[in-house]
């Protein structure tokens, strides 16, 4: 059973909120204009009204349990509970709890609430910057933007300028000594929020390595892969999930051969505009399925479409956020809201339609991550528990197949599976990967519930051959449970007495005894003859006597 995080909060827990950071004015615009869209509404809320319980003398609140905080915000434990998680994922929130407290009712949780981020660092963050663009669109985007820079009337670096500001010598004398403070004390001041990073990505599935050779098989040098374009890739592979692939055909659209450089903002744009585009024909697909009758067969579900499931930034729990990383785009002519349910709708009546064709719900929830993780990463991570280490031509044979389009990433990981733990073969053999997806091909499968469908059927009709081959061999007595070593008759007591112990016959015993009266009447008639020889040799020495 699934365990939520709200099933475990206590309503009569304590709470207090402390304050590390100012917010100040702009801090609560960059919250309402920049943050907002992203988090949602509810967060924000929550989020001010965090910052209405504290006291402005201490920058801390008093203690207040949590059911005070629900009854203010009109909510049950849930949507307090993934309110908190979004400021949690975002960073504006850090929550502590005491490791063993002597009891539940009397545990004090504290809330650290952070100042957000400054307007010029979340427009340079990717994936703040690629949030914002999505779930906005591009023009609005462009008018935030505006709101937050200003204009010089004039350029002062032309040239034609002086820079005439007074310094602090000009002005005041130097102190002739010196009063430090305690670290202590420092250590209790009132601070700017100086991140330079609104969410800190420390795992994620991309190959950088495989990225680059991917670049140079483009004709972009590795130095165009800067940090800051390895930040970008990695924020899309996070909020899209793209895999290196798709980074690289973006990045390449994005790049300017003759500075080998690549626009960031150009490459951002295609890839917020390639998942809006694709959310769209989804709509498309569920309007069309919707009013047309179902003929049995499974439809496209658009496997490309559900890459932005993979998204690790919020948690999964802002209803704005998802709507943003699963790929949708303010440039849609539909709502953000009529979109969301839309691919719910598509999603619910996909899965139904597997379930009937045979596949059970730890099937389709594999189906699903294998739609949101890339080939690499996961051949990666199979081979690292086997304890080996994915190839180079292993990864050059994924990436290629993917590439010319013979088989889509999805598809790919339920082969990988498939090879590396179905079969249990030590390596992703090329001609062995290509075999497979030479007859997938054929088979028209292009989606990873159809591989896992086509993959049991024939595990099925194997199953059923094998069993007819064994019940033909029992009934023609060909069929042997263990073998035996085979060893010659001589060696075989119970040949050896067949042989030369044999129970004679009547018919024998007549030849037998025929066989010894010859044998008797021979000897007597040469004993005999033997006898007459004898006696005529007597006879001729007496006469010659």
């Amino acid at each position: 059973m699934t365990n939520y995080p709200w099933q475990n909060l206590d309503p009569k827990g304590l709470v207090q909120i402390t304050q590390p950071q100012w917010i100040s004015d702009i801090d609560q615009q960059v919250l309402l204009h920049l943050y907002q869209p992203i988090i949602g509404g509810a967060a924000y809320a929550l989020y001010q009204t965090l910052y209405a319980n504290i006291e402005k003398a201490t920058n801390v609140s008093k203690q207040i349990r949590h059911h005070d905080l629900m009854e203010q915000m009109v909510w049950g434990k849930e949507p307090y509970i993934k309110a908190r998680r979004n400021l949690e994922a975002i960073g504006l929130l850090q929550v502590f709890e005491q490791k063993a407290p002597a009891q539940s009712s009397n545990a004090v949780t504290v809330y650290q609430l952070q100042a957000p981020l400054n307007s010029k660092t979340i427009f340079a963050d990717p994936i703040m910057s690629t949030l914002l663009m999505d779930r906005l669109g591009q023009p609005r985007y462009n008018q935030l933007i505006a709101k937050f820079s200003y204009d010089m009337p004039v350029d002062v670096e032309d040239g034609s300028w002086t820079d005439v500001t007074a310094t602090f010598k000009d002005v005041f004398r130097l102190p002739s000594q010196y009063y430090p403070i305690p670290s202590e004390t420092e250590d209790q001041l009132i601070s700017q929020n100086r991140q330079t990073k609104a969410v800190q990505i420390k795992d994620h599935n991309l190959n950088i390595g495989l990225l680059k050779e991917l670049m140079q098989s483009s004709f972009i040098s590795e130095k165009a892969l800067t940090d800051a374009v390895i930040d970008m890739a990695i924020s899309l592979n996070q909020i899209y999930g793209y895999d290196e692939v798709d980074i690289q055909k973006l990045a390449t659209a994005a790049a300017d051969l003759r500075t080998n450089t690549i626009d960031l903002a150009k490459m951002q744009r295609l890839a917020v505009d390639q998942a809006s585009d694709q959310s769209s024909q989804q709509a498309n697909q569920t309007q069309q399925s919707s009013s047309s009758p179902t003929t049995g067969g499974v439809t496209n579900a658009n496997t490309s479409a559900t890459k932005g499931s993979g998204s690790n930034v919020s948690a999964n729990d802002s209803g704005a956020a998802n709507g943003a990383m699963n790929g949708t785009g303010a440039s849609s002519k539909t709502g953000l809201t009529d979109r969301i349910t839309a691919t719910e709708a598509n999603q619910s009546a996909t899965r139904a339609k597997w379930q009937q064709l045979g596949l059970d719900q730890e099937a389709l929830e594999f189906a699903d991550f294998a739609k949101s993780y890339p080939p690499i990463a996961f051949a990666s991570s199979i081979k690292e528990q086997k304890g080996g280490y994915l190839t180079k031509a292993e990864s050059n044979t994924i990436t290629e197949l993917i590439r010319r389009n013979i088989i889509s990433p999805a598809v790919m990981n339920i082969m990988i599976q498939y090879v590396l733990l179905e079969l249990d073969e030590p390596n992703l053999s090329r001609s062995f990967l290509e075999r497979i997806a030479d007859d997938w091909k054929q088979q028209k499968i292009s989606e990873p519930e159809a591989a896992m469908l086509y993959l049991k059927k024939r595990q099925k009709d194997n199953a059923e051959q094998y069993e007819k081959r064994q019940k033909n061999r029992i009934s023609k007595g060909r069929y042997q449970t263990q073998k035996e070593s085979v060893k010659p008759k001589w060696l075989d007591e119970a040949s050896r007495k067949e042989k030369y112990e044999k129970t004679p016959t009547s018919a024998s015993i007549a030849d037998e005894s025929e066989k010894l009266a010859n044998q008797e009447n021979a000897a007597t008639i040469n004993a005999k003859e033997a006898e007459i020889r004898q006696l005529m040799q007597a006879l001729e020495l007496k006469e010659g006597e």
